[in-house]
């Protein structure tokens, strides 16, 4: 391996590809990596089919890259079909041995390895604390990944009891995990965001009419709320992949964005995303009332905040543990909609721009990772 990770560093077993979607695992990485060096492990690369993209060769089976200031990561070539059940135990071994590799080529040694996906488990014979980031109800919401709902959980409960440190994104969550099987106390560390240094002054004279919806677009959003939405005739700026996997939901968002009154745009860069918002009136998370999303701590919620937006929200526990009255909160489906189209009425203000940013900054990404280095730090390593 060419390259030495330093003296501080972390692994960390991503749920997804670094080229994927930015969920929690890529902000929680880049947050880390302004402390500490971070090696992002890809879930495996197939040898051929459509993920097998940027594959590594064959010999040695592995790569490793630089991806940012901070971060490295690794990718492992695994054989086709991989999540089968007769190929997956040869995938984990494979990626599992390229990260011990990785692991005794380095002067020092890893002070954790955080564990972020449903699919895998801790490597053995790992040096360093061994941190499961739980980010949802991974069983809950297994159909909706395409998994099979008793191997999440096998899997759930194979890496609470090797766990050291056990930290969950949502209270609810909290309630889950001791009934299948963990011996740690579950720590609350919620999702987070960013709010840049330096924004513009609020220009009150313009005037901001578009209600927002970042994010993906999938089984987690309540159609009926969106329909009722779109009956109002507020111009609806919709921002997001969609990832669906149901034939009714797909035929609700076909019928949903293509209404005169909704503007959808794929997936965008982030720098892009920062200045599409500053033109919103108001930002919205209208998920549904299912055990997955009850689990879930949804990102759009804090960036809203951090863009200075106004926020309507379904009635989520996540919210409940905000715990602020700058996130109005829809308890039904009329009060949703009367609180959006009063939230897009209104002009916004500088200093209401400034208070919810200043939430924001207390919920930041950076937080987030101080809070969960400071659980290492405290933490004893199991045997």
């Amino acid at each position: 391996m060419k390259h030495d990770l330093g003296r501080d560093w972390l692994v960390l077993i991503a749920g997804s590809r670094w080229e994927g979607t930015r969920g929690t695992d890529h902000r929680l990485a880049v947050a880390l990596a302004k402390t500490h060096q971070v090696l992002w492990v890809d879930p495996p690369v197939p040898l051929i089919g459509p993920a097998a993209q940027g594959r590594p060769g064959i010999y040695p089976g592995f790569k490793v890259d630089p991806i940012g200031e901070g971060l490295v990561r690794l990718r492992v070539l695994v054989p086709p079909k991989f999540t089968k059940p007769l190929v997956r135990p040869v995938a984990s071994l494979l990626l599992h041995r390229a990260i011990r590799r990785i692991v005794d080529t380095q002067p020092t040694r890893p002070l954790a390895t955080v564990l972020m996906s449903p699919r895998e488990t801790f490597p053995h014979g790992m040096p360093g604390r061994k941190v499961l980031h739980v980010t949802d109800d991974w069983a809950a919401g297994a159909e909706l990944m395409g998994l099979q709902r008793e191997k999440i959980e096998g899997t759930l409960r194979a890496n609470l009891k090797r766990a050291d440190i056990v930290t969950v994104v949502s209270p609810h969550l909290v309630g889950i995990l001791p009934r299948l099987g963990t011996s740690a106390d579950p720590v609350v560390l919620p999702n987070g965001c960013h709010v840049p240094a330096g924004v513009e002054p609020v220009d009150e004279t313009v005037e901001r009419t578009t209600v927002g919806l970042i994010g993906q677009l999938n089984e987690r959003l309540d159609m009926d709320l969106l329909e009722r939405l779109v009956d109002t005739g507020l111009p609806i700026d919709v921002i997001g992949p969609r990832r669906e996997r149901n034939p009714e939901t797909t035929r609700r968002l076909d019928h949903f964005l293509a209404a005169p009154n909704v503007t959808w745009t794929d997936e965008i860069p982030e720098s892009d995303l920062w200045g599409r918002s500053l033109a919103m009136a108001v930002g919205i998370t209208p998920y549904a009332d299912t055990e997955f999303n009850r689990a879930s701590f949804p990102l759009k919620t804090l960036d809203y905040l951090a863009a200075g937006l106004p926020v309507v929200s379904t009635n989520l526990p996540a919210v409940r543990w905000i715990g602020s009255p700058l996130i109005n909160v829809g308890h039904s489906a009329q009060e949703f909609v009367d609180l959006v189209k009063r939230a897009q009425s209104a002009p916004l203000r500088a200093s209401e721009l400034g208070e919810r940013q200043a939430l924001a900054r207390r919920h930041s990404w950076d937080a987030r990772a101080a809070e969960m280095l400071r659980l290492l730090t405290a933490s004893t390593v199991k045997p």
